[in-house]
C-alpha cells in the first residue's frame, strides 16, 4: 500500500521480509546504513501460520525415529498417565531426585526406549489440549515450553559430557513428566 491505497487488484500480495541493515557504534550511534530490503517470498513457499510448533524436517530430526501422526484429531486409546508415571519413577524420585543404584545395561536401554515411545505418544495428546486454550494463557505458554523440550530431548543423544546414556534418559523422563502433569491439568483427570 502506497499513500493510502490499495495493491492493484491484478497483482498477488505476498509475503516477505523487510529488514534495514545499519552499524552502530559502542554509544548506540548509527554510523553506517546500507538501507532498507524487501525479500519476497514464492506463493509455493510460505508456511502456513499456526500455533504449535512445526515438525522439524532437518536430516538429524527426520533420522531419530518415525514421527507420530499428529494431523488425525481423534485418538484410538486414551493415554495410559500411570503406566507412563511408573516408567519415570524407574528413573526419578518423586523429588525429581535420582533413583539409586541407577538401571544399566539392558534395562536401561529398555527404559530410554519406552521413555520415547511415551514421549512420541503424548506430545500429540498434549499439543490437542494445548490448541483449546486461550492464546494469551500462561498454561498455553509453559504447556507449549514443556513440549519444545521434550522434542528437543527426543532429537537429542546421550554424551559423556552429560553423565552419558543414564544422564539423557533421566532427562527423558523429567520431560515425561512434566508432559503428564500438564496432561492431566489440560484433560481435567486426576493426579
Amino acid at each position: 500500500m502506497q499513500n493510502g491505497t490499495a495493491p492493484p487488484a491484478n497483482r498477488p500480495q505476498r509475503a516477505g521480509m523487510t529488514i534495514r541493515v545499519y552499524t552502530v557504534d559502542r554509544h548506540g550511534t548509527v554510523t553506517g546504513d546500507r538501507g532498507t530490503v524487501s525479500v519476497p517470498y514464492p506463493e509455493e513457499r510460505i508456511v502456513p501460520l499456526t500455533d504449535g510448533y512445526p515438525p522439524c524436517a532437518c536430516p538429524r530430526c527426520r533420522s531419530v525415529s518415525p514421527a507420530v501422526d499428529t494431523s488425525s484429531a481423534t485418538t484410538t486409546a486414551p493415554v495410559d498417565i500411570a503406566t507412563m508415571r511408573e516408567t519415570v519413577r524407574a528413573l526419578l524420585l518423586a523429588d525429581g531426585a535420582s533413583v539409586t543404584p541407577p538401571p544399566s545395561g539392558a534395562r536401561l536401554e529398555t527404559l530410554t526406549a519406552t521413555l520415547r515411545g511415551h514421549l512420541e505418544l503424548l506430545i500429540p495428546e498434549v499439543e490437542q489440549a494445548v490448541g483449546r486454550l486461550d492464546k494469551q494463557s500462561s498454561a498455553r505458554h509453559c504447556a507449549l515450553a514443556c513440549l519444545g523440550d521434550a522434542r528437543l530431548r527426543l532429537r537429542d543423544e546421550p554424551t559423556t559430557r552429560y553423565h552419558g546414556p543414564i544422564g539423557h534418559a533421566r532427562r527423558l523422563a523429567r520431560a515425561l513428566n512434566a508432559l503428564c502433569e500438564h496432561y492431566e491439568q489440560l484433560s481435567g483427570s486426576p493426579t
